[in-house]
């Protein structure tokens, strides 16, 4: 049916469930004697294929004419009874014909199914699986009493926790994701080679290494995304991201737009997102643009990233002087935007990154360790503000501005 209906739709240019509905259902209740529910969820799931066939069609990208090869049935929670306690599921077929089929619930299920604020949504019956998805009305968002501002780079989420004139720096590294992206590369490309007469056996091995590293990937980054929203509910925080939208790689090598285009900044996001609104945390998007080359102190922005900035990942300000970490500079940076563009953010801190030149914030935690250890839930590590005393090392660089360094010399 979900054929049927998108080879009718891409010939008489049908864009929407509805349309499909008019114009075929009376055909497919005549062809297909079967529950009424399952021929209007076709229509749905059709439609969704064809939205994203146009979608490629009006960008250039190469695409050819959907078709569904896997059997499976998708329907709404109004076409079938599941006994939640038992897991007894009942699917109508047509009248006075159903099927019975008895879910093996888990310690993991029951922990989901015996919470009476979730609802029962929709149901995918696959030739392997069944799937069903849980409602839940989505908490009301708590007012912040601090603010989480997060840098989303390739191996760590690095920013600052902000409570009312209280500040301090918070790392969640997942150093391991960009490893097994690398390793599951050099398998695939062997395999390429190895088993280049065979076409079809070297897709199913590809296939198998893909979905092994997506599988690794979303591991780890579910426990950092669980690691940060369970910091911000315990702090009573909202959480900032970058809303970061990056165009086609047109990098300097293949290498590195090959990097660019696996790297997780959308999943990770994507986790943090929805997780906060389960939780009724709320989630601020600022713009991304100069984070990273802008002193939260003057406000100079520097033109282009130097090589001795790229290699020590030091941001230095020449105006002012200000010299700190360039991705905790930019958590600085997201904050200070976020408290400019959000009220309720602005009356729960009163943080200014000018305070920084007399009271100095160092991190409880070492940058360059822990290259290849495994990140887990206790890897984001939330540092307390220290004020240092004159005897402590300074672990924040302040180096003189150009006027002053010219003026100190010509009174030499």
């Amino acid at each position: 049916m979900v054929n049927r209906a998108i080879r009718y739709g891409i010939q008489n240019n049908i864009t929407s469930k509805f349309g499909l509905c008019r114009q075929l259902y009376a055909a497919f209740r005549r062809d297909h004697p079967i529950y009424a529910k399952h021929i209007v969820s076709s229509f749905e799931i059709a439609a969704s294929i064809l939205k994203n066939f146009r979608r490629r069609v009006r960008r250039g990208l190469q695409t050819r004419t959907p078709f569904v090869r896997r059997l499976f049935l998708k329907t709404e929670s109004q076409a079938f009874r599941l006994d939640r306690r038992t897991g007894s599921l009942s699917l109508p077929i047509r009248a006075r014909e159903h099927i019975e089929l008895v879910l093996p619930l888990s310690a993991y299920h029951r922990r989901f199914l015996d919470d009476d604020e979730l609802s029962v949504g929709s149901l995918t019956v696959l030739t392997d699986r069944v799937i069903l998805i849980l409602r839940k009305e989505r908490p009301a968002a708590y007012t912040p009493a601090g603010v989480i501002a997060l840098d989303t780079n390739e191996s760590s989420l690095d920013g600052v926790y902000a409570e009312g004139n209280n500040i301090a720096f918070i790392r969640a590294p997942f150093p391991e994701v960009r490893r097994i992206q690398q390793t599951h590369f050099r398998r695939r490309r062997a395999l390429d080679k190895r088993k280049s007469n065979d076409l079809r056996t070297r897709n199913r091995l590809v296939r198998r290494e893909a979905r092994r590293e997506r599988q690794r990937v979303r591991q780890r980054l579910h426990r950092i995304a669980n690691a940060v929203v369970d910091l911000a509910e315990q702090r009573r925080s909202a959480i900032v991201l970058e809303d970061l939208a990056i165009p086609a790689m047109s990098g300097p090598s293949r290498r590195m737009n090959r990097r660019l285009g696996s790297w997780p900044r959308s999943e990770i996001q994507r986790q943090i997102e929805y997780k906060a609104q389960w939780r009724g945390v709320p989630v601020v998007k600022v713009n991304p643009k100069n984070t990273s080359r802008k002193c939260p102190i003057c406000g100079w922005r520097q033109q282009s990233r130097t090589r001795a900035s790229k290699s020590d990942g030091l941001f230095e300000c020449w105006d002012c002087g200000w010299s700190l970490n360039r991705q905790l500079n930019a958590g600085l940076n997201i904050l200070k935007t976020a408290l400019a563009s959000e009220e309720v953010l602005a009356r729960a801190v009163w943080f200014q990154p000018g305070a920084l030149r007399h009271d100095a914030v160092i991190p409880l935690y070492s940058l360059e360790g822990g290259a290849r250890q495994e990140p887990n839930a206790g890897s984001l590590v939330a540092c307390a503000a220290i004020r240092m005393t004159e005897t402590e090392p300074n672990p924040i660089v302040r180096r003189p501005s150009r006027g002053r360094a010219r003026a100190e010399r010509e009174r030499a």
